[in-house]
């Protein structure tokens, strides 16, 4: 059974599914200090709905296309607890990375979230693309200012 909270978090990622961002709607589904860490713990938090809008969009300069395959979602009080299989295509050689993806979400009263933290295995996915894993690392290091 899903509650409105469970209903957001399926809303904001479909806004991913997508080759060109809608910035606006991104941003709307955020509180306005959300936070997002984009992989536990290596990654650092981007502070702000703005920030983590400018860094979706850097993000989205490096492939074509997103599709994410939810797998399961549940929620206890605030936290919406997803599992995920996500797949881009590179800009760079049109190759198609793949990567499973436990997704963890916290929203307001207003059902927008304000924590949003995903853990993934960053090795997998620079085996895939062919870099080393210090490569990967730089990556995705976040580049948006708070």
């Amino acid at each position: 059974m899903s509650n409105s909270k469970e209903s957001a978090v399926r809303a904001f990622l479909a806004l991913f599914h997508t080759a060109k961002l809608d910035l606006e709607k991104i941003c709307a589904a955020l509180a306005p200090d959300a936070r997002w860490q984009a992989v536990v713990p290596q990654a650092n938090v981007v502070h702000g709905a703005d920030g983590i809008c400018r860094e979706a969009e850097r993000q989205y300069r490096i492939y074509k296309d997103c599709d994410c395959d939810l797998l399961n979602i549940a929620s206890s009080g605030d936290t919406v607890f997803t599992e995920r299989v996500d797949r881009v295509r590179l800009l760079d050689g049109d190759k198609e990375i793949i990567t499973s993806v436990a997704g963890i979400f916290t929203l307001d009263e207003d059902d927008r979230i304000v924590f949003w933290r995903e853990y993934w295995d960053m090795l997998y996915i620079a085996d895939q693309i062919g870099v080393s894993g210090e490569t990967m690392r730089q990556m995705m290091d976040t580049q948006a200012e708070a």
